[in-house]
């Protein structure tokens, strides 16, 4: 099939739905597909690149207000959007995002009767909490009510739509989803994420020490509150003796460190940043307990690629984690936002003796949501469309 993906948010930017429509693409690729990625650039001017036999057109584009990490809007890209697709004729298109691009390609779809599917990967979190001291934006119903409707009225305009989780597609369509659904998995790529990676050099080189390791991996963003992490440290090491990796960067980057700094456990923290993949995946295996403290999460690649690791998960109690986490059996789950809940489930799991039992576990509960079950699942649905 001749495939476009379109997106907001692609490679090399570092994000869930990024990583996830990288994959994607370049896993189609490698089945025989001819897959085209429509997607902001990283300047004012336009260009076409290739990646390992994918066609990445890129747009114009402009940095987003507040908005860290390269993340950039194709403002005023509708006409350039029309022409690409024009010379491509696709057989489908799929839509990552609601955002200039994924309307532009929603347009031409309509107008030339091209199979559109979309995949939901926000929350209103997502559209409205970059920074944890506007949190209290999502207390505002009114808010809440206008994400989820700019949510909702793009998607239903799509012949078919995917999200991650069951609990996912729920939420669309306890908000008005109309449109024909199906959960599909992220997936991860096993063959990538495994207990045989070895993360001893690089623990090493980041001058690890040799003790009980905690890791949280991912932006640094507000709606992940990682801070809640870091409160609960101090509680934690009155128990056990511990280290923080906080892998990942973002706008919270600095405001973390600075708390760590005034709860007095700087020492014990350490933020790598973003690392180069070969090392990336080496990092899971630098820990002994993942921590996943986010509120917005539809999956949780992260999560993902640490259960892949064979690392027990400790996360919030909210949304789709529940999915990827049965407290008890591969890790605990904690009231969202109560560091006091997160150091006391953290502890336990600790102190169960189960941990190794626990991440054997977190390898039988990945299992479905290999990478190449995933894109099974989207080719199904493509051929489904293309065919009817």
């Amino acid at each position: 099939m001749k495939i476009v993906i379109a997106t907001e948010s692609y490679w090399p930017l570092i994000d869930g739905g990024a990583v996830a429509e990288h994959h994607l693409a370049l896993t189609l690729a490698k089945r025989g597909h001819e897959v085209h990625v429509l997607a902001p650039s990283d300047s004012y001017r336009s260009w076409t690149q290739t990646d390992e036999g994918t066609t990445i057109h890129r747009f114009s584009s402009f940095p987003i207000p507040f908005v860290k990490n390269d993340h950039r809007l194709a403002l005023g890209c509708r006409r350039s959007v029309l022409r690409v697709l024009a010379h491509i004729q696709p057989d489908i298109i799929h839509i990552h995002n609601p955002f200039p691009i994924g309307k532009a390609a929603l347009s031409y779809a309509a107008t030339h009767r091209v199979p559109v599917v979309a995949t939901n990967h926000w929350l209103p979190e997502n559209l409205t909490t970059f920074m944890a001291k506007f949190r209290f934006v999502n207390q505002l119903e009114w808010i809440v009510r206008a994400n989820w409707r700019f949510i909702r009225d793009f998607h239903n305009q799509c012949d078919f739509v995917t999200s991650p989780t069951q609990t996912a597609i729920d939420l669309m369509l306890k908000n008005g989803l109309t449109a024909p659904y199906r959960p599909v998995s992220n997936g991860v790529d096993l063959g990538v994420f495994n207990p045989k990676n070895d993360g001893v050099a690089l623990k090493k080189r980041l001058g690890l020490p040799s003790k009980l390791t905690l890791l949280y991996a991912g932006r640094l963003s507000g709606e992940k509150h990682v801070d809640v992490a870091v409160r609960a440290l101090p509680l934690i090491r009155e128990k056990f003796d511990v280290h923080f990796i906080i892998g990942g960067n973002g706008r919270e980057k600095g405001p973390l460190l600075q708390l760590a700094r005034e709860l007095g456990v700087e020492d014990h923290v350490t933020m790598p940043g973003f690392l180069e993949e070969s090392d990336y995946c080496c990092l899971f295996r630098c820990a002994d307990l993942f921590v996943m403290p986010s509120i917005c999460e539809l999956q949780s690649i992260t999560t993902l690629e640490a259960m892949a690791s064979g690392l027990p998960v400790v996360g919030a109690h909210r949304y789709a984690l529940p999915e990827l986490i049965q407290s008890g059996v591969n890790g605990a789950l904690f009231e969202p936002g109560n560091h006091h809940d997160l150091a006391q489930q953290v502890m336990g799991v600790l102190g169960s003796q189960r941990l190794e039992a626990m991440g054997q576990e977190s390898l039988r509960l990945v299992m479905p949501h290999s990478l190449d079950n995933a894109i099974s699942d989207y080719e199904s649905i493509y051929r489904q469309l293309t065919q009817s």
